[in-house]
């Protein structure tokens, strides 16, 4: 269960990329060449993608599989999931190259215009955390980069709203809901604010792209 009370697991996060109940190449050819410049985008040597909190990297192997060009780096503050990380590459020799692991907070990311896509599963990071973490994600898209973001759907009545965004900070995670996401990424300058249901009750994917490039 995801902090809000959600039904998140890595397969959810995972969705259409995870390696087993969906073929990594869903990622690419299900919602993404409706976006504006997706396929010319991360079909370059050049193209990099950010995983935040990836964890032991099953996500940042996936699409460093979908998506044969780009090279990927994945953050995370434990170091414990990094060291399991190291074993995933270790068995992935085929992309392991593309693929770089780091620790860091994602709320001290700075490098501005360095990535073509970021991933963001909101409902992990603590409510401070993702408030300072946005802008700076913000800023390290490149020009026509795509932010993409794992979001618990709206609760649908305003009780359990509050409910719920009540609970979802009392256990570490964040009042951020697909709505909240989306509204905050528009007004950080992100157009094309787009939702992807997942499953019924599930994560809602939301997706925004920086004008430009």
């Amino acid at each position: 269960m995801g902090p809000a009370g959600r039904r998140w697991t890595t397969r959810c996060c995972c969705i259409r990329v995870g390696r087993r109940r969906r073929p990594a190449g869903r990622w690419r050819t299900g919602w993404c060449p409706s976006w504006r410049g997706w396929p010319e985008r991360l079909d370059s040597a050049d193209a990099r993608v950010l995983d935040v909190g990836t964890g032991v990297a099953a996500l940042a192997v996936a699409l460093a599989r979908a998506l044969p060009r780009v090279s990927v780096v994945g953050i995370d503050v434990l170091q414990r999931a990094l060291d399991l990380a190291g074993g995933e590459l270790a068995e992935a020799g085929d992309v392991a190259d593309r693929i770089s692991l780091r620790r860091q907070d994602v709320a001290e990311v700075a490098e501005p215009g360095g990535y073509d896509l970021v991933w963001v599963p909101a409902p992990f990071l603590p409510q401070q955390t993702l408030t300072v973490a946005l802008p700076r994600l913000v800023q390290a898209l490149r020009p026509g980069g795509w932010l993409v973001a794992g979001t618990n759907p709206p609760a649908g009545d305003p009780l359990r709203a509050a409910v719920n965004r009540w609970n979802a900070v009392r256990n570490g995670g964040n009042a951020f809901d697909a709505d909240r996401m989306a509204e905050v990424l528009a007004g950080a300058g992100l157009g094309d604010v787009r939702r992807f249901p997942t499953v019924p009750g599930g994560p809602v994917l939301v997706a925004a792209h920086r004008p430009g490039g």
